[in-house]
């Protein structure tokens, strides 16, 4: 049995999802915007991200750098709700249904699609875009397999019908088609740039409200509008993004009206001043991007969990938050694996049992005791006094910079001569991927805040983050168990019992949740800023009142 959406109930939201489990039907239409002002056509959307994207494979991308570029381009089977990212709204599917036994999941297409080199968008485009993010093909490398990897098989049955089958019941399933990365591109362009390793890197074809027209590294990416969009056509004719890497000269282009947006601040001090300009709306929200410290568990001796809890024991957390926060946005802290305020938290009697995590702020702890033990494990674990440890950052962002230049001081006061090795987004990206690392502080973007996203992505062995090549089969099986299960009081314990056994690991090594800043000038008009960093990028619903 299933029940179909209308123009009345035109959202799903997150919360009915799993209320309900099978049998639901997503609505036909977008949600109506209401402007305080009539939305204008025309002009050029001036904007800036952190620097110049690595890859323009959307699949093979973990960096906002070209989900910011590519976003705009390309067309999900289901979107995220421009005003909740608790809730779904159509895109290229204009409804779904679940069946009742909740092991299939069937997506309706719209008609008439075409990609931007004129092709048909059909279900055979759908099937080989979910099937490339879970399975990906050798030499691609797919960050977000994880959240599709409880599909089963998937099926064209006609031209525009899909059926994902699950291996197991999935209530969070619709939210993880709809990650603004796992986009639908064109399997005649694809599948042979696959079978030569190369892929997407330099090629952008999707069936989004705007189409690359020209791409200067270091200088500009120009969308131009895309005449042939199945939606309402997009409000400006043209975006320009300049791939600014400083925060200031970004900060700076805003203040000058070079650019009208930049939607990447992390340091607070440039942040406060572009909230005393009254011509910019700028504000700061937390999103679903946690700091991890991840050791590379096929390096000694970081396959010893002592040093592992060595590591995490010498960290003081709530002197990294005072002390990164400001710069790199980490103002947050969280109880267990999910984002602050997730009902399914742990409290903080459980933090305390954990090694180095009762210096969460509240928790109470004593730094001094706990690097003492530290220590002591290093030396039990056989690690001399004055072990040399690299730890991998990326340049462009605070978060990752910062973050390891503070580990590396306080892994000195245990005896480890830690130094941090900084390189750009695409050596960054190269070397984590490929395991050319002894230890990594990653700035983990996950795009919505359900536990099968948090968890499904960052803390699985098959999930798409896991750079610490761990394998671990109890921590898999704790995660399907919590996925599948309907009741919400039982998987709520499941998913609090999952994070028991996983943060016994010390496979990953949490340090704070991070609110990146958003700014725009007030003219830049039909932006909404949502708690979650990727979604609401499409700039369709953008429009310039000049």
């Amino acid at each position: 049995m299933s029940a179909k959406g209308n123009a009345k109930s035109s959202s799903m939201n997150r919360r009915a999802v799993l209320k309900a489990g099978g049998g639901l039907a997503a609505a036909a239409a977008m949600p109506p915007f209401s402007w305080a002002q009539s939305p204008k056509s025309g002009g050029t959307l001036l904007l800036s991200s952190g620097g110049d994207p690595p890859t323009f494979d959307m699949h093979q991308s973990a960096t906002y750098l070209t989900e910011f570029v590519g976003s705009p381009c390309f067309s999900t089977l289901l979107r995220i709700d421009p005003n909740d990212i608790d809730k779904l709204v159509p895109d290229l599917a204009e409804k779904y249904e679940v069946s009742a036994d909740g092991m299939a999941v069937t997506f309706h297409l719209r008609k008439n699609v075409e990609f931007h080199n004129g092709m048909p968008l059909t279900a055979e485009d759908v099937a080989f875009s979910l099937d490339r993010i879970r399975k990906p093909p050798k030499g691609i490398v797919s960050p977000r397999k994880g959240l599709l990897g409880n599909i089963k098989n998937v099926e064209a049955k006609d031209a525009h019908t899909v059926v994902v089958h699950l291996s197991a019941p999935q209530a969070d399933f619709p939210f993880m088609v709809s990650n603004p990365f796992n986009v639908i591109v064109p399997k005649k362009v694809v599948e042979p740039l696959d079978a030569s390793g190369q892929g997407m890197k330099r090629t952008m074809i999707g069936s989004g409200p705007f189409k690359l027209a020209q791409a200067v590294d270091g200088q500009i990416y120009e969308l131009v509008r895309n005449d042939k969009y199945f939606g309402q056509k997009a409000y400006v004719e043209k975006i320009q993004m300049f791939p600014i890497r400083g925060e200031v000269e970004r900060a700076a282009a805003l203040q000058s009206g070079r650019i009208h947006g930049c939607f990447f601040f992390a340091n607070e001090s440039v942040l406060a001043g572009l909230r005393n300009n009254p011509k910019i709306t700028a504000l700061r929200r937390p999103t679903p991007t946690f700091i991890n410290l991840i050791p590379n568990v096929t390096v000694k001796p970081f396959d010893d969990i002592r040093v592992r809890q060595a590591l995490s024991l010498a960290i003081d957390r709530q002197a990294f938050i005072k002390t990164v926060g400001p710069l790199a946005g980490a103002f947050y802290h969280s109880y267990g694996l999910l984002t602050p305020g997730s009902p399914h938290n742990l409290d903080k009697a459980q933090m305390k049992q954990f090694a180095g995590y009762d210096t969460l702020p509240e928790v109470g702890g004593d730094i001094e005791a706990n690097r003492k033990r530290a220590i002591e494990l290093l030396k039990q674990a056989g690690v001399p006094k004055g072990f040399k440890l690299s730890l991998l950052a990326r340049g462009d962002i605070p978060a990752f910079r910062d973050s390891s230049i503070n580990l590396a001081a306080q892994f000195k006061l245990v005896g480890i001569d830690a130094t941090v090795d900084i390189r750009d987004a695409g050596a960054f990206y190269t070397m984590e991927t490929t395991g050319q690392f002894q230890c990594v502080a990653h700035s983990i973007a996950i795009s919505g805040s359900l536990p099968d996203q948090i968890l499904g992505e960052g803390y699985t062995s098959f999930g798409g983050r896991n750079y610490g090549n761990w394998k671990d089969d109890s921590i898999d099986m704790a995660f399907r168990a919590q996925s599948r299960e309907a009741d919400a009081a039982k998987r709520t314990q499941l998913i609090k019992d999952f994070q028991v056994k996983f943060l016994n690991t010390f496979y990953h090594i949490n340090l704070a949740w991070v609110g990146y800043g958003a700014a725009h000038a007030k003219t830049l008009k039909g932006w909404n800023a949502l708690n979650d960093l990727y979604a609401n990028m499409q700039m369709d619903r953008v429009w310039l009142d000049v």
